[in-house]
């Protein structure tokens, strides 16, 4: 299958912007956002109190919007930056119109009031470590939140602030949906991964179990809705509804739906609706029996479905269809369906990786909504290529660019001259979600993975660019992710990562190996870092010295082929995330280029001299002629020499 890619021509006018973050001797040029795009999140609707029936969109960006429209005239009468947020999965309407929106990554929650249109960032989330807020329920004049990685469920009042509860289980990192039953007094949470619906009565404190085991294997519950006495529970990844008893918690059976849920229940009719295969539903809470609507969805499903009461007095089914801004509206009485677009402005999108490509510009991938943005330093122009989505990694190989995208593992090759085709040569499959790391050999490629939640253990992928053949090895090393790789003299060096799944903090310790590069299938040779209990190897790279060199929490460290001797030193005294949080490159100069924890350094592998050169950085790319280039959120910023 081959893919075609639009193509946008944006030109970058450079201004010089000297920016304190720069240490003495050095300038960052800040040549600005690479990617721009319209993704809409997540959705929802009501009506402000003059009648005027409206939908609230959160819209990725940095930062994300909440961007609101008007319904009956589909114009553009608001919108608001969610600062510290960069997306915004959770959005709720609450019995008085009040908009209320978890962010990520930072977990704040904000409320939008749509009759003053003044927005209120109550704060981050007190008491948890967790980044992304995945649901909201109103439950009276609370509102409880699910998150992510953590697995907090938390409640939020005026009067009290946060309350964090922690894991409704323990051991389970993401609590994904929520929804309550003001008849047997139960929030309902949804949890992964692997998938747990759990039955939490607020009354007794009792937090019961009630997924049936046929359905443990699942990702999670992707999303959940209460009506009319059903509790409606989305899985992930099938394309299926489950439905209980709300009140006795008994299973019903399954339903057949691609939309993210379904709506609340029928203002006039004890029905719902959902969508599935690009058809509207209505299903029958007495009867519980579906009918579809006659009419396609042009190829997208519903993300969220409301009701909004019009000035005519009729009411109305409005909903956000697939996440490019295509809305629909259903009128109950009339009948009339249409499927239109909203108004929504493009937004900068946070750069979530960036690379040298084969030519020497640099290329930058968007978060979520990938797109590939391509920086030419002689014209100052970028070129954005659509259809590619989130590069967890990119390696320029034989006058081509190779790109592992997420979700599904799926790797890409680019060519620059083609660069409206962007061919998908497989996915990795073994449970795999995330190619984090690359490297090549003659006409192979070996590429390094994170599995998909729910799954344990990362792979080592081989794959010959002339035959179309791949190996691949699950659990190269047990229980751990491939997180880095380089090539050199005959050996593919990796490194790994301990966070794959399970928690092994604290009882195992990440990997630096080697194996034979014509030999994939061979033993694994482990090489012993001096280093006390490392978890991350962000990032390996062969150096000019014949040295391999490595950052693995926060240390830089060598290894020397010939000696077989180790050396490290230390660069930040700590350091987050779990699968990717530094990168190295041999430098024009002779020196070697980093970015760890935000810090941009280098270091001359002659004498170890350290020098730090940015705050704030995040990785790190080189062109033709030895400039470097770091990201700084939305941002492509250039580091020069004074």
């Amino acid at each position: 299958m081959i893919r075609k890619s639009f193509i946008l021509i944006i030109p970058f006018i450079l201004v010089m912007f000297y920016t304190p973050m720069a240490y003495a001797g050095y300038s960052s040029v800040k040549i600005g956002p690479q990617i721009q795009n319209v993704i809409a999140m997540n959705a929802a609707a009501g009506t402000t109190s003059d009648g005027t029936p409206q939908m609230y969109i959160t819209m990725q960006g940095e930062p994300a919007k909440l961007v609101v429209v008007n319904l009956e005239t589909n114009q553009l009468v608001d919108e608001k930056p969610l600062a510290s947020s960069s997306s915004a999965w959770a959005i709720t309407v609450n019995h008085d119109g009040m908009v209320w929106i978890g962010g990520t990554p930072t977990a704040h929650l904000y409320k939008y009031n749509p009759n003053t249109k003044q927005l209120t960032d109550i704060g981050k989330v007190s008491g948890s470590s967790s980044t992304s807020i995945h649901d909201l329920e109103v439950v009276g004049s609370d509102i409880y939140g699910s998150s992510s990685p953590n697995g907090d469920v938390f409640k939020y009042t005026k009067e009290k602030g946060f309350t964090n509860y922690g894991q409704v289980i323990s051991g389970k990192k993401l609590a994904r949906s929520l929804a309550y039953s003001s008849t047997a007094n139960t929030l309902f949470v949804g949890l992964g991964a692997k998938a747990e619906l759990v039955a939490w009565n607020l009354k007794t404190n009792q937090k019961l179990p009630i997924l049936p085991q046929k359905y443990k294997a699942e990702t999670s519950i992707y999303d959940l809705d209460e009506a009319g006495g059903i509790l409606f529970a989305k899985l992930e990844p099938s394309k299926k509804i489950l439905l209980f008893d709300a009140k006795t918690y008994k299973f019903l059976g399954e339903l057949p739906a691609s939309s993210r849920g379904v709506s609340p229940k029928a203002p006039d009719e004890n029905v719902v609706y959902y969508t599935h295969q690009y058809q509207l539903y209505r299903f029958n809470l007495n009867t519980k029996t579906s009918e579809a609507i006659p009419g396609t969805l042009k190829g997208t499903e519903a993300v969220s479905l409301d009701f909004v009461k019009l000035r005519d007095g009729n009411d109305a089914l409005v909903g956000l269809l697939g996440n490019s801004g295509t809305y629909l509206f259903y009128n109950l009485k009339t009948g009339e369906k249409r499927i239109d677009k909203l108004p929504l402005p493009p937004q900068a999108v946070t750069i979530y990786n960036i690379a040298t490509g084969p030519n020497g510009w640099i290329y930058s991938s968007g978060f979520v909504s990938g797109q590939l943005g391509i920086f030419n330093p002689v014209s100052q122009q970028t070129m954005l290529v659509k259809h590619i989505g989130q590069a967890e990694s990119m390696m320029p190989f034989n006058g081509k660019l190779y790109l592992g995208v997420y979700p599904g593992a799926i790797i890409y090759e680019w060519n620059p001259n083609q660069p409206e085709t962007a061919t998908p040569l497989f996915s990795i499959g073994y449970g795999q979600d995330r190619p984090l790391s690359m490297t090549a050999a003659n006409h192979t490629l070996f590429i390094g993975s994170h599995p998909k939640n729910g799954e344990i253990g990362g792979a080592l992928t081989v794959y010959d660019i002339q035959t179309k053949q791949k190996i691949t090895r699950r659990n190269l090393i047990p229980e751990q992710s491939v997180s880095a790789l380089t090539y050199y003299n005959g050996y593919v060096y990796g490194g790994t990562s301990i966070f794959s799944g399970k928690n092994l903090s604290g009882k195992v310790d990440a990997v630096f190996f080697r194996l034979r590069a014509n030999k994939p299938t061979s033993a694994v040779e482990k090489i012993k870092l001096p280093l006390a209990h490392p978890r991350l190897i962000h990032a390996l790279m062969a150096g000019p010295n014949g040295k391999i060199w490595g950052l693995s929490d926060g240390n830089l460290f060598t290894y020397d082929p010939k000696k077989n001797k180790t050396s490290a030193m230390k660069i930040v005294p700590t350091t987050s995330g779990y699968i990717r949080n530094g990168t190295l490159l041999a430098g024009k100069d002779g020196w070697i280029y980093g970015v760890v924890e935000r810090k941009l350094f280098r270091i001359n592998p002659n004498t170890d001299k350290l020098e730090f050169l940015v705050d704030g950085a995040e990785d790190i790319a080189q062109d033709n002629v030895g400039n470097l280039y770091y990201k700084i959120k939305e941002n492509l910023w250039m580091l020069k020499k004074e």
